[in-house]
């Protein structure tokens, strides 16, 4: 079994939450202590759901459902981010991709076991 940090996954995912933590500071007041602060937590959950899932067999099928609905909640919230304009298209783009890079190795894992 590989060390958490080792996996594709887990890189995918504090690569996220760098690019999430980066543009909640430059969110308008409002935003950035609502919705900025439940990005940074959502994030953390994916990391320690990862960190979950490789760590027991037998724990695997939760942790990785409960990694994709925090997937989920997060895709919502930055997309209200978005609506509302208060994260350019930019850098919704570069959150974007790193999302989709975790969902599909979330979703892989899952089916694999």
């Amino acid at each position: 079994m590989a060390l958490s940090e080792e996996l594709p996954i887990y890189k995918a995912g504090y690569d996220l939450l760098e690019r999430v933590v980066d543009a909640s500071k430059d969110l308008p007041k409002f935003y950035r202590y609502s919705l900025g602060s439940r990005m940074v937590e959502l994030c953390l959950d994916i990391l320690c759901q990862v960190y979950r899932a490789n760590m027991k067999q037998s724990d695997r099928e939760e942790a990785l459902t409960d990694l994709l609905v925090s997937h989920k909640q997060l895709q919502l919230l930055l997309r209200v981010c978005y609506h509302q304009k208060a994260i350019s298209s930019g850098r919704y783009s570069d959150i974007i991709k790193l999302m989709d890079s975790v969902g599909r190795q979330a979703t892989a894992w899952k089916n694999k076991n």
